[in-house]
């Protein structure tokens, strides 16, 4: 089976997005951004940025596993697993980028914790196939 398929779709395609918006953070930048030569940020365009930034780690992971994952000493539940909560770390620069969307609301869903929880469950299982295979070499 090739369960890095998820992960390659997952990883370009949030590429693609982090890199548009960080296009229009670039376009959208004003004078009013720069204050006594200090860059400011809204809180809005805080978290805007916020989404970019851990848009684009989590998309290169994400083709990291697809690389690595049929590799990797473990059985066929856990490989589909870890490439499930893998393709849900993105969960996490979404949540970022609409609460930012969102005007920044104090009391926006911490719906990006998905992202966070599957980024932790996704290294811990493919951590521990890559210490499987490395004592079975």
């Amino acid at each position: 089976m090739n369960y890095g398929k998820l992960n390659v779709v997952v990883g370009f395609t949030g590429l693609t997005l982090a890199v548009l918006g960080g296009i229009s953070l670039g376009f959208t930048f004003d004078q009013y951004s720069v204050k006594d030569g200090n860059h400011v940020l809204s809180l809005v365009r805080f978290y805007l940025r916020e989404g970019h930034s851990h848009g684009m780690p989590l998309s290169l992971y994400n083709l990291i596993i697809a690389l690595w994952v049929d590799k990797l000493n473990l059985s066929n539940g856990l490989k589909k697993t870890g490439s499930i909560l893998a393709a849900l770390a993105l969960v996490l620069p979404i949540g970022l980028a609409a609460k930012g969307a969102a005007g920044a609301a104090s009391d926006f869903p911490p719906f990006g914790m998905i992202g966070v929880l599957g980024m932790l469950g996704s290294v811990v299982i493919f951590l521990i196939g890559a210490i499987r295979t490395q004592k079975n070499s």
